[in-house]
């Protein structure tokens, strides 16, 4: 049956289709999937991109994993003990090996998580272990690594003590930043991660090929400690813009196309919508800009606000992304349950107009010379024209001129952490099912996560009292307060809360897929 959308180029990276191999019953429990485009990192320590994690996820376990129902269940530990006051939890790993046949130590888990929180050491995601006892003092080089509560008892044990109890503990360390990494290979080889002939994974697949900017190759890992859990025989992972000529082609020559990997063609949306065929789901996810407050003109509050109001939400959705997604007139997803009413009203041009006037007289600038401002994105079809129809508005609404600067994927997330941007369109996707994984990005303006330059002293006392509260409406209404302190200074503007839109195979079966844009081939099957 002829069912995808597709790159015309997939029939030059897919080959063979199942069961055009010697090896039939193999062959059947083969897939190839869209990623896109060349990861970033597969290094779990160095992983930020979604699509990195969850390519890490093929090739590392940790202490736990998402399982089928959503779960944190455990996987390299085998037992948790954790203490009456919930704030020492005590695993005992199983007897598991990395794929060059090293034992999987505790070791090797306080290893990777101590580099991590190395000052010097380049971990985006570092923040997530600042649950731990002075991580955090460590990660700025106020207080040694040997202070940090992580002790390594014996080969096989491993004990973590946590600043507050941290119900989502469980979940964090399900994380590529709290993977193990071993600690032999890293200290003799620190580009270990670069090619599939240095790699080292203790997973449920192995990196068997990686010719770069075109396709990864993973095959099943036999001395995984769950392989009887794995049933696909391998995974291709080609690398396909979504700016290539499309065409409908038989489905058995992708198994899976869209999110979390790769974006489904706003052309495409409607052919995909009549044949039932494109499929929708929720994620824990904000479209947002992010504002260098530090580059002029943007220190001013007042303009940072007219640029959010003068945005028209449910236009950009209904007529731009077409992708199911909801207004955001606010930094966590409405579905978490914090935001009662919005913190502004969606496309009040006149309020917005009001306020750009303002901040022009304010700064002295008359608004004949406003200057060109720029708005920086991840170059993809979706982001050029959804930075269109943001261009589009703002110059309607203010009259003002907006450079749109595309920049490969790599590049941009490397110019975010340098901050060498005025405005970026960006995203953040939940790590895990809690508010303060939002408003933690911008806790600090050193956070690895934040890259705005702006941070509160009231916002971040908000969120560390909101530590202390076990009750949950009491713990909600402190983070309420936080995020509209944050809405009210506008660092960073929301835009729309995003849905993943894929195609499917019919034929393939289990694949777990998350809230958090988690996908996991694990359990996955071929029928």
């Amino acid at each position: 049956m002829r069912l995808l959308l597709i790159p015309l180029l997939v029939f030059a990276l897919t080959g063979c289709k199942r069961g055009a191999s010697p090896s039939s019953q193999d062959n059947r429990q083969q897939i190839t999937i869209n990623i896109k485009s060349e990861p970033q990192t597969l290094d779990p320590r160095k992983a930020r991109a979604l699509t990195d994690i969850n390519l890490i996820r093929m090739f590392m376990d940790g202490l736990t994993r998402i399982d089928k129902m959503g779960n944190p269940s455990l996987a390299l530990a085998k037992k948790v003990d954790v203490s009456a006051d919930k704030k020492t939890y005590t695993f005992t790993l199983r007897d598991c090996k990395w794929s060059n046949g090293d034992k999987v130590t505790a070791q090797d888990f306080a290893y990777a998580w101590k580099k991590s929180l190395t000052p010097s050491f380049n971990a985006p995601n570092a923040n997530m272990l600042y649950v731990i006892k002075n991580a955090k003092e460590a990660k700025l080089g106020n207080l040694p690594l040997s202070l940090v509560g992580i002790e390594v008892r014996d080969e096989k044990t491993l004990v973590v003590t946590l600043n507050h109890p941290t119900p989502y503990f469980l979940e964090l360390t399900a994380n590529p930043i709290y993977f193990p990494v071993n600690s032999h290979v890293d200290r003799a080889n620190s580009h270990w991660a670069e090619k599939e002939i240095t790699y080292v994974g203790n997973g449920p697949f192995l990196l068997q090929d990686w010719k770069h900017h075109n396709a990864i190759e993973a095959k099943k890992n036999n001395g995984y400690w769950d392989q009887r859990s794995v049933s696909l025989s391998g995974l291709k992972m080609v690398m396909m813009n979504e700016g290539s000529d499309f065409n409908i082609f038989d489905s058995n020559d992708l198994s899976w196309e869209g999110s979390p990997f790769s974006r489904i063609p706003v052309d495409a949306l409607e052919t995909l919508k009549s044949i039932n065929k494109l499929h929708s789901t929720p994620v824990l996810a904000t479209k947002w800009i992010r504002i260098n407050i530090e580059k002029a003109p943007f220190e001013s509050n007042k303009l940072r606000k007219a640029l959010a109001l003068a945005i028209n939400r449910k236009s950009i959705v209904e007529h731009v992304t077409q992708g199911k997604q909801l207004p955001a007139t606010g930094i966590v997803p409405s579905s978490m349950g914090l935001q009662q009413t919005p913190y502004f009203e969606d496309g009040d041009v006149e309020t917005a107009q009001k306020l750009f006037n303002e901040a022009l007289n304010e700064m002295g600038i008359p608004s004949r010379r406003f200057p060109q401002i720029t708005l920086t994105f991840a170059s993809s079809q979706r982001s050029r024209i959804l930075a269109q129809a943001i261009q589009s508005q703002w110059r309607e609404a203010f009259g003002i001129e907006v450079k749109l600067e595309p920049a490969e994927h790599k590049v941009f997330f490397d110019r975010i952490s340098k901050k060498d941007y005025t405005l970026a369109l960006s995203d953040w996707l939940a790590d895990f099912n809690d508010p303060i994984n939002f408003l933690e990005v911008f806790k600090t303006k050193h956070c690895g996560t934040n890259n705005t330059n702006w941070e509160s002293l009231r916002y971040y006392e908000l969120l560390e009292a909101s530590l202390d509260y076990t009750d949950i409406e009491a713990r909600k209404e402190f983070l309420r307060k936080s995020e509209a302190i944050i809405m009210d200074e506008m660092p960073v503007i929301p835009i729309f809360y995003f849905t993943m839109l894929y195609v499917q195979d019919d034929h393939l079966k289990d694949v777990v897929l998350t809230t958090m844009g988690n996908i996991d081939f694990k359990w996955a099957h071929v029928e």
